[in-house]
């Protein structure tokens, strides 16, 4: 399955450049987490795996932000992303559009 990135931010935070959004910056157990999350999708062959993971508490999202899904980095941060389908088959999905990497419930 093949990871794209909303935000260079993002982008760069899973690549381990410095960044210097403060939010960021002086949590670097947070950005070490966020790249383990990326790096388990990244290994699922289908998105029904992340099931598997139940570190991951994967979950397709409702109201606002119905269409997208979520897996949680920890027990504040998830990471908010889209599922891309493949044309030839509507059932596999082949790219993952990471959005965002947020607290819950803000």
């Amino acid at each position: 399955m093949e990871i794209s990135f909303k935000t260079q931010l993002l982008a760069d935070l899973y690549e381990g450049k410095k960044v210097t959004d403060k939010n960021f910056k002086s949590n670097p157990s947070l950005v070490l987490q966020y790249i383990k999350t990326i790096r388990k999708l990244e290994s699922l062959s289908n998105i029904e795996q992340a099931y598997q993971y139940k570190s991951l508490r994967y979950e397709k999202l409702i109201g606002d932000l119905k269409g997208k899904s979520s897996v949680s980095v920890n027990m504040q941060f998830r990471i908010i992303f889209e599922e891309i389908a493949s044309e030839n088959e509507p059932c596999e999905i082949i790219l993952l559009s990471i959005e965002e990497l947020s607290k819950h419930y803000e």
